[in-house]
C-alpha cells in the first residue's frame, strides 16, 4: 500500500502531491551542484521527522556530513545518537580505488543493503556515481535488480548519480526500472545560481505533480523560486 509523506517543506510537497509516495526506487540524476545532496537532505528529514529508519550512504565522514547538512538548516544530530539515522561512509581516509576495488564494492554494497533493509524504511546512496564510476554493465543493472528487490519488500531507496556516469544505453535501462526518475539543472538569475527539479517519472502520486525552481539558503534550507522569475 503506497503511502504519501511529506518531506517537512511545504513548498516542497506542494509540488509533489503532497510528498513522497513510498515505497520508491528514486533516481535524482545531475551534475555537481545541481541540488542532489540537499534535497536527499530534505526527504531525508521527512522520513525521520516521521518517525522512519534511515540509513545513508555518503562520500562524506560522518562529521562531515552531520556538519555541512546543519549549515543549510537540516540538524540530524539528534537522529544519528538516537539511533534513527544510520550513515555509512564509501570513503576511507587515503584509500583511492581502483578499478578492481569498485568492481568489488559496487556488489558488496548492494548485498549489504539486501541484508540490512529490514531494519531501515528509507536507503539513501548520495552518490551512485562513486560505485558506478568504474563497475561493468552486468554490476550496474544486477544492483538496480536487487534495489526493485529492496522496495518490493516494502524498504524505500533514494538514489543520486552525476550526468554521464554510465552509457546511454544502461542510462535508460535503470531509468526504467525506477518509479520516480528526476533531472537537476541549474541557472543563473542575476548574481543567484537556482536549480530546477524536472519530473521525467513519478509514480504513486495521488495528486498532480510539477516542476520546480529553488535557491538553497543558510536560513531557510530549500526555498522555491517561482519559475516565471527564474527563466525571466
Amino acid at each position: 500500500m503506497i503511502e504519501i509523506v511529506p518531506t517537512g517543506n511545504d513548498e516542497v510537497d506542494r509540488h509533489l502531491g503532497g510528498g513522497l509516495p513510498l515505497p520508491i526506487l528514486m533516481l535524482m540524476e545531475g551534475k555537481s551542484g545541481s541540488g542532489k545532496s540537499v534535497l536527499s537532505a530534505q526527504f531525508m528529514k521527512g522520513f525521520l521527522d516521521k518517525g522512519m529508519r534511515v540509513m545513508l550512504f555518503t562520500d562524506n565522514s560522518i562529521k562531515n556530513y552531520i556538519e555541512k547538512m546543519s549549515v543549510i538548516t537540516f540538524d540530524f544530530t539528534k537522529y544519528f545518537l538516537n539511533g534513527q539515522l544510520r550513515i555509512v561512509p564509501m570513503l576511507a581516509y587515503g584509500n583511492f580505488w581502483s578499478k578492481e576495488q569498485s568492481n568489488y564494492m559496487l556488489p558488496v554494497v548492494s548485498q549489504f543493503i539486501k541484508m540490512q533493509c529490514k531494519q531501515y524504511d528509507v536507503v539513501v546512496i548520495d552518490p551512485l556515481s562513486l560505485l558506478f564510476m568504474y563497475a561493468d554493465t552486468d554490476s550496474i543493472l544486477n544492483f538496480f535488480t536487487n534495489c526493485k528487490h529492496v522496495v518490493g519488500t516494502g524498504t524505500s531507496m533514494i538514489l543520486t548519480m552525476g550526468q554521464d556516469v554510465v552509457s546511454q544505453d544502461i542510462s535508460l535501462q535503470i531509468k526504467s526500472s525506477c518509479d520516480a526518475n528526476v533531472e537537476l539543472t541549474t541557472g543563473q538569475m542575476g548574481n543567484r545560481q537556482f536549480r530546477v527539479f524536472n519530473i521525467i517519472k513519478f509514480l504513486g502520486a495521488i495528486k498532480p505533480v510539477s516542476k520546480f525552481s529553488f535557491d538553497v539558503t543558510t536560513q531557510f534550507g530549500i526555498k522555491i523560486v517561482p519559475l516565471s522569475a527564474a527563466q525571466g
